[in-house]
């Protein structure tokens, strides 16, 4: 990836984190709320965490779009 491709991502993280006021626990409501809405629109689809220390309450993760065929 480009160095400026890395810096806007950078950049677009750090403004996400000051609209959460720096707040670990409101980045990663920040992050959920997000998953969700992107399972919801149904373009994307989820899979387990493969590491989870606790199978039960494994979060799913993002693995890609959904292709069609």
């Amino acid at each position: 990836m480009a160095d400026e491709e890395i810096k806007i991502i950078r950049q677009i993280r750090h403004e996400i984190s000051a609209e959460c006021g720096h707040d670990v626990d409101r980045v990663v409501a920040y992050y959920r709320r997000v998953q969700e809405e992107l399972k919801r629109s149904g373009r994307f689809r989820f899979a387990g965490c493969p590491a989870s220390p606790e199978p039960n309450d494994a979060p799913e993760c993002a693995v890609g779009t959904e292709t069609s065929g």
